[in-house]
């Protein structure tokens, strides 16, 4: 980790030193600070793709900017070579890009999604010409909405209440107890044991809620270390000294892995897309978990083995699940997935707040501002592990 912080303040501080006058020793400090103080420091061009740009917007960005391009749909109006080359910055998804040659003066990108895998598998983020660049996601906009759906789903599968509503929607009747489990059904989030697989922004807001229900968290990470958050959050949201979990568990370590899954009635899946955590809930795994406990995926759907999950549902050696992500997107019609009592599914759109914009460019704007100054940007991207 140490080492982490130590890449990220360097690269802050090297991009930070092509923009700024340096104070030299001696007698001519002062005039040296007086010069720096007055220098220039914006970036030359910011380049904004793919996302909406209103004026307040623009007035967040142009204080750090000498100049900005917006293209709102560059996979319908590509983006010029002209305005690649003179990008110092990027706001939004860069769309076309694949090579140095096309950005020889970039410094920074600014994504407006919270996950980098759609970008880093690019080959150019692993050549030596990405040394050079700064990346950060807008990883802490989606804390909010997708961890109230985390808690709207599970207590919708406790309650069997996409059951009920089927009765009343479709079948337009007054449901009976036995349909749904008979008189008395419905489970209780409090005293429940939340395994939070992946505790970043939104692994951490999912467990204030669930804490603030009455249940037990556990968290698993890769070292299954307690750590303290980090990057962009709302006050008053997340974990921010790493608190709340009762246990820490390791990922790596199978028998940790296997203790942190057997002891989860609810499972929440907030992980990205990586080579580690490909089918990380495989058919071993998934036998690890109690037949009573529910499965949430909100991260990536190739962390789950689909074929693994329906044999578990098959089998009822799981109770069910809820499905924001699948492996395959968009799910194909017909697909046995689909039609279950105990699913819930949804098509991706679990975070599709409408403050998410909002969030994008405050978190843009503050990460211009901490390069500037030489500052640690929020939610680096590290290139080698993909996000």
């Amino acid at each position: 980790m140490s080492s982490f912080i130590h890449s990220v303040r360097s690269a802050a501080q090297t991009l930070a030193g092509a923009w700024r006058t340096q104070p030299e020793s001696g007698s001519a400090l002062s005039s040296q600070l007086m010069v720096s103080s007055s220098k220039d420091t914006r970036f030359e061009h910011i380049l904004v793709l793919n996302v909406p740009f209103p004026d307040a917007h623009r007035a967040l960005l142009d204080k750090h900017a000498k100049s900005i391009t917006h293209i709102p749909n560059p996979r319908e109006t590509p983006v010029p070579d002209a305005e690649y080359r003179k990008a110092t910055a990027i706001y939004g998804s860069p769309v076309g890009l694949k090579r140095w040659e096309q950005v020889p003066n970039l410094k920074f990108v600014q994504l407006d999604s919270a996950g980098a895998d759609g970008v880093v598998r690019e080959k150019m983020w692993h050549e030596e010409g990405a040394e050079r660049v700064v990346m950060a996601t807008v990883a802490g906009v989606h804390m909010a909405p997708i961890s109230q759906y985390f808690i709207m789903t599970t207590l919708a599968l406790f309650h069997h209440l996409q059951e009920q509503i089927l009765v009343s929607q479709v079948d337009k009747r007054w449901g009976k107890d036995a349909e749904f489990g008979g008189r008395l059904f419905v489970q209780e989030l409090k005293d429940k044991i939340v395994g939070v697989l992946g505790y970043g922004h939104i692994g951490r807001e999912c467990a204030r809620l669930s804490a603030a229900f009455g249940a037990k968290v556990l968290a698993a990470t890769s070292d299954g270390q307690k750590k303290p958050q980090a990057g962009y959050v709302e006050e008053g949201m997340g974990d921010p000294d790493g608190s709340i979990p009762e246990g820490w568990f390791s990922t790596k370590d199978e028998t940790s892995f296997r203790e942190f899954l057997s002891k989860s009635d609810v499972l929440l899946l907030a992980l990205p897309s990586t080579g580690a955590t490909h089918h990380i809930l495989s058919s071993t795994t998934l036998s690890h978990l109690p037949a009573h406990a529910i499965v949430v995926n909100i991260g990536r759907g190739d962390v789950i083995d689909t074929q693994a999950l329906l044999k578990a549902l098959d089998d009822k050696k799981l109770a069910g699940a809820a499905l924001d992500v699948v492996e395959e997107e968009p799910l194909p019609d017909g697909h046995p997935l689909f039609g279950r009592k105990n699913v819930l599914l949804t098509p991706h759109l679990s975070g599709r707040t409408t403050m998410y914009f909002e969030r994008g460019i405050q978190i843009c704007a503050e990460n211009l501002r901490r390069l500037r100054e030489g500052e640690e940007v929020w939610n680096q991207v590290d290139f080698k592990r993909g996000y």
